[in-house]
This record gives C-alpha cells, sequence and structure tokens, in this order.
C-alpha cells in the first residue's frame, strides 16, 4: 500500500515537469525563432512477476508512475512578421543560421535579429559574427566560410572597360559627311555620344565618341577624354592612329574595324599675325582636336611664357587664367584666333606651338571588335584642364562589337566599369542569400552570401539560451549550403515562435487536472491506510 504514495508522487513530478515545459512555451511565445518543447511521458514499473498455469504466462504488473523520460523540439515553420529593417532576416524553409562568438565558436539559431556595427560586420543582438562567404566583382564565391563585412565605404575603380551595347544603332540613312571633321562645326559629323569615365582616384571624365558617314557602310570614329584627343593602337602595327574606319556588310553588321590616319606630331616656332587682327593659319591640317598647345609668344622679339591649349571643341583657354576662353581654333583649315591680339597696336607672334595631325592613311591590319585598345591618357598632364588629378593614366578597351547600322533613328547605350569613391547608403539580402551594399556612387555590389547549415538529425541540438543552438557532440557536423538552396532567406522579416498558444492552454488545463488527480490518490492512499490502523480500535 505504501507504494501507491510513490506511485502518486512520480504523477505528481512528472506533470509538475509537463507544467514546466507548458510554462517555458508560453512565455517564449514572443520569442523570435523560438522552437516549441514537447514533454514526453513514460511509464514506470514497480513490480511484474509472471507464472504459468498449464503453460499459459499469467503476468501480474504494477506499474510504478510515470516520468518525464524526455523532451522533443517542434522545428515546424514559424510565422514571419515583415519589419522592414532590411537586416532582420527571416529562414524560410530548412535551416539555422551561423553565427560565431569572439571565442570562435559557431552557434546555430533562426533567430534572425541582425545589424552592421562600425566596422560593416552583420552580428546579432549578442553581438556575434553572421558566417558566409565572400564574393569577388564578379559574385564567385571565395575563401572559406567567415564573418559577414560590408564596407562602410568603397574605393574608386579606374575604368578598363567601356562598351557600346544593343540597341545602340548608326542610321544608314543620314547623309554622307564630305567635310573635314571639326568638333566645333555639327555639320562635320553625324552623331556624337558622351561616356561618364573614371580615373584611379574616382574623378570622373568624359568621353566623346563622334561617328563620321563617310561613304555607304563606312563610318570614322573620332574620340576625345575631355580635352585629350583618343588615339587608338593596332595589333601588329607600329603606327598610332587618330581615329577609326568601321565597315559595315549588307545587313548593317561589322565587318571590319581599322585605325585611320596616321597621327603626326607638329612643331612651329614662328606663327605670325596677320594684319593686328589677332588671326593665325597653322602649316598643317587637319588638326586634331585637343592637341594644340601654344606656350610662348613674342611681341616686338620679348618672349612671354604661357599656357594655352584646345579644349577640344574648337576653344582656347588660358590655363594660367581659371581656363578662361581666349579665342578659337578651326580644326580643318588651321585658323587661330587669340581675341586679346586683335586691335592691340602691337604684332604678336605664336613661337612655341604644338599639336598633331592626322591623315587618311588606314592600317593594313583589322583590330578586333571587342578590344580596341587606346593609347594611354596621363592625368598628370599640366597642359590640360582637368586631366591633371595626379591619378595614374587612363586606359581602357573600346568595344563596338555590339552596333549595328540600319535605317532607324540613332540610339546608343553603354556601360563601363568604372566609378568614384561611394560611400554606404543601405544594406539588403535576397532571396538566395547575397548580401548587397549600396553606395552613394550608384553601385550595387554583392559582398557575401549568406550560409545556412542544417543536420541529419536536429534532435541533437541542445539549447544554449539566447536563441542559440550547438550539437551535443562536436562529431555532430552540419550540411552547410548557400542561403536559396534548403531556404529562402526573407529579407525585412523575422520568424515568430512556433508556439500555439491555444494547444498551450489546453496541455496546461490537462496538466492542471493530472496534477490534481495525482494528489488525490495520494490522500485516497492515506485514508485506507488510516482505516487500516483503525482495524486495531
Amino acid at each position: 500500500m505504501i507504494q501507491s504514495f510513490y506511485t502518486g508522487n512520480a504523477g505528481l513530478n512528472a506533470n509538475q515537469k509537463w507544467l514546466s515545459v507548458i510554462s517555458d512555451n508560453i512565455a517564449n511565445v514572443n520569442t523570435i525563432g523560438f522552437k516549441a518543447e514537447r514533454a514526453n511521458f513514460e511509464d514506470l514499473i514497480a513490480s511484474s512477476i509472471t507464472s504459468f498455469a498449464n503453460n499459459s504466462p499469467k503476468n501480474m504488473e504494477i506499474g510504478g508512475g510515470a516520468f518525464i523520460g524526455s523532451t522533443t523540439k517542434n522545428f515546424s515553420q514559424g510565422a514571419l512578421k515583415n519589419t522592414n529593417i532590411a537586416t532582420d532576416l527571416a529562414l524560410d524553409g530548412e535551416g539555422f543560421f551561423m553565427v560565431q562568438d569572439k571565442q570562435g565558436v559557431t552557434y546555430y539559431t533562426r533567430a534572425g535579429q541582425f545589424r552592421t556595427d562600425a566596422n560593416g560586420d552583420l552580428i546579432n543582438l549578442n553581438g556575434m559574427y553572421l558566417q558566409g562567404w565572400g564574393l569577388d566583382e564578379a559574385g564567385n564565391i571565395t575563401g572559406a566560410i567567415g564573418k559577414i563585412n560590408i564596407p562602410n565605404a568603397m574605393d574608386p575603380k579606374v575604368t578598363t572597360k567601356l562598351a557600346l551595347r544593343d540597341p545602340t544603332n548608326l542610321d544608314a540613312s543620314s547623309p554622307l559627311i564630305t567635310n573635314t571633321f571639326d568638333t566645333s562645326d555639327a555639320t562635320t559629323y553625324s552623331y556624337v555620344n558622351s561616356i561618364t569615365v573614371y580615373d584611379s582616384l574616382g574623378v570622373s571624365h568624359e568621353s566623346q565618341l563622334y561617328f563620321v558617314h563617310e561613304g555607304a557602310n563606312q563610318w570614322r570614329v573620332f574620340g576625345l577624354l575631355d580635352d585629350e584627343p583618343l588615339q587608338f593602337t593596332v595589333p601588329g602595327d607600329t603606327n598610332t592612329y587618330d581615329s577609326l574606319l568601321v565597315e559595315f556588310n549588307g545587313v548593317g553588321q561589322i565587318n571590319s574595324i581599322k585605325g585611320y590616319g596616321v597621327n603626326t606630331d607638329q612643331s612651329e616656332n614662328n606663327v605670325t599675325e596677320n594684319a593686328d587682327l589677332g588671326q593665325y593659319t597653322l602649316a598643317n591640317t587637319p588638326v586634331l582636336p585637343g592637341s594644340l598647345v601654344i606656350t610662348e609668344y613674342t611681341v616686338g622679339g620679348t618672349p612671354t611664357t604661357v599656357n594655352w591649349i584646345d579644349d577640344g571643341h574648337g576653344n582656347i583657354i588660358d590655363l594660367n587664367d581659371n581656363n578662361k576662353i581666349i579665342g578659337r581654333i578651326s580644326y580643318d583649315d588651321g585658323a587661330l584666333t587669340i581675341d586679346r591680339f586683335a586691335g592691340s597696336g602691337a604684332t604678336e607672334n605664336l613661337t612655341n606651338v604644338t599639336y598633331k595631325t592626322y591623315d587618311n592613311t588606314p592600317s593594313t591590319n583589322s583590330i578586333p571588335a571587342d578590344k580596341i585598345t587606346i593609347v594611354p591618357i596621363p592625368t598628370n598632364n599640366a597642359n590640360s584642364a582637368t586631366l591633371n588629378t595626379g591619378g595614374n593614366p587612363i586606359q581602357f578597351d573600346l568595344s563596338l562589337q555590339d552596333i549595328k547600322q540600319v535605317a532607324s533613328e540613332f540610339i546608343f547605350y553603354a556601360e563601363q566599369d568604372g566609378y568614384g569613391k561611394g560611400d554606404l547608403l543601405s544594406v539588403s539580402v535576397s532571396e538566395d542569400g547575397l548580401v548587397k551594399g549600396v553606395y552613394s556612387n550608384g553601385q550595387v555590389r554583392d559582398w557575401a552570401r549568406i550560409a545556412i547549415a542544417t543536420f541529419k538529425d536536429k534532435e541533437i541540438l541542445v539549447r544554449k539560451g539566447n536563441n542559440l543552438y550547438l550539437p551535443n557532440s562536436q562529431t555532430y557536423t552540419p550540411i552547410i549550403v548557400p542561403g536559396g538552396v534548403i531556404s529562402k532567406i526573407r529579407g525585412g522579416f523575422l520568424e515568430l515562435s512556433n508556439v500555439d498558444i491555444s494547444k498551450e492552454f489546453i496541455d496546461l488545463i490537462a496538466a492542471q487536472r493530472a496534477y490534481q488527480a495525482n494528489a488525490r490518490t495520494i490522500t485516497t492512499t492515506d485514508q485506507v491506510l488510516q482505516e487500516t490502523m483503525n482495524l486495531k480500535r
């Protein structure tokens, strides 16, 4: 009879622990990423006797109550809550985020409350680092899993490639141009397109491409970078060419590209003024736009040092006077005008003039349409208004392979790979775990891809508090995959607790009644013992 006391007590203890499990679940109904626990009851045996009658077994089994043998985690998906915070992350599917503390211990969690710290690292509320793979500029995974860092600033990148992409089109029906090319005269070219490029310091420069329709299926291409001319090299050719000759076939596709117009450096030491009009004529033409430099003139034999250049658009500017326009140049006939000299009453001769000219010689060799190399343009050029930043020389490959020539309007679409310095504006995470940084220079860069871990048997995971899990043995290693493989990562969302509060309340009532019933067995046993004691009286 005494045994029934212990049986009832076992029931009390088991249901008390069940109440503790239920209480823990209810307490964590608002805990992000929490997974509910379920209590597993097991029975106790007080005695078990088996006898036989006529070779048939007769069992006498008396139970000793119940106990909580284990708890099981419910890893079902919790509801997703929209927070509109980009670094709040939720897993929609299997797996766990991996986070690492400063001692190098890796934990696993479903709680996705992350933020960027002062160093740009993605951390959780406990300062642990979210784990993933770093990516190169092409988006390829590089190196082993480690902490995810989004730089607060992006260094500038010099332009190395400039491409005209489809639907770029040269109008086949545009008039043929017979006049000598002159950037200051719009009748000498068919179309001009401007593209911003960058030097190694992130300073922007304007690259202009001029297209001249010279013949059926033939176009000549001139280029400027700010106030300096673009010049081109040809594989297997030692000459430098000042333009390109692009030839198309009968269906408007590029047939060949060649260098066109061998470059020649010119120098004159005495360009005389025409009758006090401030007008001069260079001895050689045509002049390559952006190549004129005047460093000295004389008045009555007395020299004066200056720093005058043409800006590539027909203006002569004084670099020593805030780039003030002081005159004009006609590139086709070499006519110069210096306004300050007109009507001065003196004869001012230009005594140190250099410039470039070109001819109509085409290259023998063709140039690959996808890799047209320009001659490096220095950015420490004292004879330029803007190309004196002190950066590394600018040299990029020009691609024209996608250009078409059909009877349709001119249209241009250009791409280039350079950019200036950028400051981090925001962070976003895609469904496949790509961590993106958005910068003030307009660049969006994929910096990392989040790693997701899962286990063949998730019951080996042990709660460590703070929404963290660890396997109960280091021999259990997870299966690690990039985000988006076994689960989608929802940026701006958090996974809520999967506790079903209505079910927990039902279990709470059942546990309470079970506890009361077990208590009643103890009081009943006590009454029976009391009656037994009364037999003596």
